[in-house]
């Protein structure tokens, strides 16, 4: 038994070894790379974080969302690496996301990709959030937001929807939203 284990060691330290000689670097962490994806490039990290989302077991799921939330507060992350972070979020995530969440959706760059990951987490912190960030936004991203917050069911937002819809300085996009939003909270 002892000799099987000096041979394993042996095997190891040989292979860090060839590891420490390589030119071609180390494997880079899926879930880091997917932070630095482009649009029309490698996607195959991207790929193998999708899997581990997909094939988590619910037990998983909160180790999984902790994964995701780091990549999405590491720096330098790109806007592909946080449309796809995001993406991943809206499978697993739930009300300790949206901490990390509602800075984003007071950015017209970020509000989409924050809203899509918190669309389908429930709670009133969810709510909360999604309310908050109406009065950070305007145009498309604002009328998108209206949109989510219409979905989500959340009508204790009715009064300010109707504000938003009766405002003539409001975009044409973003009073639409509203009066589709009001007619959505109805029934």
């Amino acid at each position: 038994m002892s000799e099987r284990k000096k041979t394993a060691t042996d095997a190891e330290k040989a292979a860090r070894s060839a590891d420490r000689k390589s030119t071609a670097g180390s494997t880079p962490d899926p879930w880091e790379a997917c932070t630095r994806l482009e649009y029309g490039g490698d996607r195959s990290f991207a790929w193998s974080v999708r899997e581990q989302v997909l094939d988590s077991l619910p037990a998983d799921r909160e180790r999984i969302e902790g994964r995701l939330l780091e990549a999405l507060r590491l720096a330098g992350i790109t806007d592909a690496g946080r449309a796809f972070v995001c993406q991943m979020l809206a499978l697993v995530a739930g009300p300790r996301s949206v901490p990390v969440l509602a800075p984003l959706l007071k950015d017209p760059k970020t509000a989409e990709d924050a809203r899509y990951a918190l669309q389908p987490v429930t709670g009133p912190e969810a709510d909360a959030a999604l309310r908050d960030a109406l009065g950070s936004l305007s145009g498309p991203a604002k009328a998108g937001l209206i949109g989510t917050i219409a979905l989500r069911g959340d009508t204790t937002v009715r009064a300010v929807l109707a504000g938003i819809r009766a405002n003539p300085s409001e975009a044409p996009v973003v009073r639409d939203a509203a009066a589709r939003a009001l007619d959505h909270l109805k029934a």
